[in-house]
């Protein structure tokens, strides 16, 4: 039986010595989460032969933290090791890990592991789909252990696991960990942070507390769920589309709602594909859903794709992103969700996109809106130009209303 001894600093041994099936520990910056995890697997798997995974954000962080942890923790047995870059998986001298990443949750299906790692929770598991339908088959079994780390991005499914750790349930343990217990910092630097971070930034990165919302845009997202929303169109009934153009790697997407029930009946997306069969499929949704009016993502390349739609008969208006509209348009679906005035089908890649969707506080005090790095918005953005259009509608409707009335 092969070990690799490692030893942990006194504060975190309790967590990373418990034997609970699903060990969550929520912790500030800088308090060592990550070193000590990836120690606690390489030894685990070693002593058992086993198969383990190791769950990041993004492909990139994977290769990043096999050379700044990995190898150097296996710097005694290193050259008995064997790293496959491409497949992403790392060979012991005795067993071996597989990693994955949330941007690609797909290629983590189908294995049963007996030890793992979750880093960086906080993010990855704002997409909570993730961890009920991927990660938790995987892990269920019998004489699993693994370790679920990282600073609280809000209270997404990573809160729900620790509130589980505190309720008494034996498959679940919950440690905490704010800067005042590592030894990595000294009181005047702790001083230092709080003086300089807003107080909502300190608690969340540095005392590792839950706060409802917190980076957080689209709230109650699971309340606009409807099951019975109608996948074909109502022959009179009229349709607002939004499309947002893919930029290099990313997708573009054609959101179809209702303009009367303001449902989101459909949905395309697709990368990949020439500017010629893009807009043949988007020409495509028009004439399927009764020619409704489209509003298309004219920026950069965009206006090209717009200048052309129009040319080709369909009725559509140009939107130009910039810092200020995008975050109008951000804001009118927050509040259209928070009212419950849409409804989305119960579709994981939308449900996720909204989840995942986070505003950041720069230095200089501005609010930007984007999904985490390495992952996509494009489902967000093109919903959120189509209820531009839903919302026009309606404050048409009510001020003929008030019209009527006089008012």
């Amino acid at each position: 039986m092969s070990r690799l001894r490692a030893t942990y600093p006194r504060f975190l041994k309790p967590a990373i010595e418990s034997k609970a099936k699903h060990t969550i520990i929520p912790a500030g910056r800088q308090t060592g989460k990550t070193w000590n995890t990836a120690q606690w697997l390489i030894e685990e798997t070693m002593a058992l032969g086993c198969i383990s995974l190791w769950i990041d954000t993004v492909h990139p962080n994977i290769d990043k933290y096999i050379d700044r942890y990995f190898r150097k923790i296996l710097d005694s047995v290193w050259q008995s090791c064997k790293w496959n870059s491409q497949r992403k998986i790392l060979t012991l001298p005795n067993g071996a890990i597989e990693f994955g990443s949330a941007q690609k949750p797909e290629n983590l299906e189908g294995f049963n592991y007996k030890r793992y790692v979750i880093n960086e929770a906080g993010t990855i598991l704002k997409k909570s789909s993730l961890w009920d339908n991927t990660i938790y088959p995987m892990v269920k079994g019998d004489n699993v252990m693994g370790k679920i780390v990282g600073t609280p991005k809000g209270r997404n499914k990573f809160h729900e696991l620790a509130a589980l750790g505190r309720s008494g349930d034996e498959d679940y343990q919950t440690f905490k960990y704010t800067v005042y217990d590592s030894p990595y910092w000294s009181e005047k630097q702790i001083e230092t942070a709080k003086r300089l971070s807003p107080e909502l930034v300190f608690k969340q990165e540095y005392m590792a507390e839950f706060l409802e919302g917190e980076g957080m845009v689209f709230r109650k997202i699971k309340e606009i769920i409807k099951h019975d929303i109608p996948q074909e169109p109502i022959e009179g009934r009229r349709y607002l589309i939004g499309v947002d153009l893919a930029k290099h790697v990313d997708f573009t997407v054609i959101t179809v709602l209702d303009a009367e029930t303001h449902e989101l009946v459909y949905i395309d997306r697709f990368n990949q594909i020439d500017w010629v069969l893009q807009k043949a499929r988007i020409e495509a949704a028009w004439k399927k859903w009764n020619k409704g009016k489209v509003i298309v993502d004219s920026t950069g390349a965009g206006d090209s794709v717009f200048d052309d739609l129009k040319a080709m008969g369909l009725t559509v208006e140009p939107f130009r992103f910039n810092s200020s509209n995008k975050a109008e348009i951000v804001n009118n679906l927050a509040v259209a969700i928070e009212n419950k005035d849409i409804f989305i089908p119960n579709n994981p890649l939308i449900i996720d996109e909204l989840e995942m969707y986070e505003y950041t506080i720069t230095k200089s005090g501005n609010v930007t809106y984007s999904a985490p790095d390495g992952f996509h918005d494009d489902i967000v953005m093109a919903l959120c130009l189509a209820w531009s259009l839903a919302k026009r509608k309606k404050q048409t409707v009510q001020i003929m209303s008030k019209a009527e009335l006089g008012i």
